[in-house]
Order: structure tokens, then C-alpha cells, then sequence
């Protein structure tokens, strides 16, 4: 994810959104934004913007659980779950 400036509520735009997002993201994004009609579009904003600030606290959190994981034999912290099963499963399905 490109880090592009944190627009604070109500500054975000399309392009300020697709600027954050993976080449990949982007792209579903702007296929979904030309799809959705006009009286849904702030609804697709938010979500999108949820996505990215998710996506930055998630990352933000990255080193201190590598840490416990190097501590702990690559385990996470009780706090977390491994749901890479369950990502792999839909992904199959």
C-alpha cells in the first residue's frame, strides 16, 4: 500500500482513495466506483476509507506482534487468531 497523506474526515476523495490502495486494490475500486450508482457512492467511500484506515492500524501493529512472534517461536499474541485457514478456504470456494 502506497502511503499517501491521511485526509481527515470529510477531505477524502476518489483520488486521495485510490492512491492509498495496492495496484490491485485500485483497481477493484475504481470498477466499483464506476459501477455503483450515484445515490450509493458515499456509502462505497466509507467503506473503502474503513478499508484503508484498517489496513494502516494493521500495519502500525506489525512490529510489536513480530516481536512477540520471534519471542514466542512464531506463535501470535493470545489476543489474535490465525484465520489464514478460513481466508484460504474462501478464496478455493
Amino acid at each position: 500500500m502506497r502511503e499517501a497523506a491521511n485526509p481527515g474526515e470529510g477531505e477524502w476523495t476518489p483520488d486521495a482513495i485510490a492512491h492509498a490502495l495496492t495496484p490491485d486494490q485500485r483497481m477493484e475500486f475504481m470498477r466499483q466506483l464506476n459501477l455503483t450508482p450515484f445515490s450509493e457512492l458515499e456509502a462505497l467511500g466509507a467503506r473503502w476509507r474503513k478499508l484503508i484506515e484498517d489496513l494502516r492500524a494493521g500495519a502500525a501493529k506489525a512490529p510489536e506482534i513480530m516481536a512477540y512472534q520471534r519471542e514466542h517461536g512464531g506463535a501470535l499474541p493470545p489476543q489474535y487468531t490465525d484465520v489464514t485457514e478460513l481466508i484460504t478456504e474462501r478464496r478455493v470456494a
